[in-house]
């Protein structure tokens, strides 16, 4: 039998500071704020690898099937003269998370990493407030944190992990009262490079 992960084995946690990565603890052991729990769903992509064709002077006799990117003739399954042409390696996409927020009464963790600067409102109950677009707190519509993302894939017996640091909250979705749940949520975005994200699973 297949093992799976359900909704109910996934969570996501995050930090507002640095987390070191090494190789002496799973990522899943990382010290992080704390847990998301009013995440709906959650979508990872995973960096994405594009490759343009170059076309060069001349042909070379070429094998299909010889297991190798390199121009040469071989043993393999069709002989025959190709134009000379190289693959160029474009650089990696980044990581990319999304997902949709339950709408609570306090900031989450896409305030804490996303908004600018607050400003605490004072007088009978004390207020914190968000601006956005403000451009003397980092030169960004959103501020830039060292901040981390981990979705975690735990059914007992199996692990997955996806480990996202120096993450940039890229879009706060619209405020909205959606589907027959009757809440109001909205959606989150994030990116980090591509040296700043991992995969990892349990041995």
């Amino acid at each position: 039998m297949v093992t799976i992960f359900q909704a109910k084995h996934g969570t996501v946690a995050y930090s507002s500071a640095a987390v070191t990565w090494d190789t002496a603890a799973r990522l899943s052991a990382e010290t992080f704020t704390g847990n998301v729990s009013e995440m709906k769903d959650a979508t990872i992509t995973l960096p994405e690898m594009a490759v343009e064709q170059v076309m060069l002077m001349g042909n070379s006799q070429q094998t299909i099937g010889i297991n190798t990117i390199n121009s040469g003739s071989s043993t393999g399954i069709t002989p025959g003269y190709w134009q000379n042409s190289m693959l160029d390696y474009k650089p990696a996409s980044n990581w990319k998370f999304a997902g949709t927020v339950v709408f609570t009464g306090d900031e989450q963790f896409f305030h804490v990493l996303g908004l600018g600067q607050s400003t605490t409102i004072v007088g009978a109950a004390t207020a914190t407030r968000y601006a956005v677009g403000d451009l003397n707190s980092s030169g960004n519509i959103f501020k830039t944190l060292v901040g981390c993302l981990r979705l975690t894939l735990n059914n007992g017996s199996e692990e997955a992990v996806v480990g996202m640091t120096n993450v940039v909250i890229t879009k706060i979705g619209d405020l909205k009262v959606t589907g027959a749940d009757g809440h109001w949520e909205c959606s989150v975005e994030a990116e980090c490079l591509p040296k700043d994200g991992a995969l990892e699973f349990l041995d």
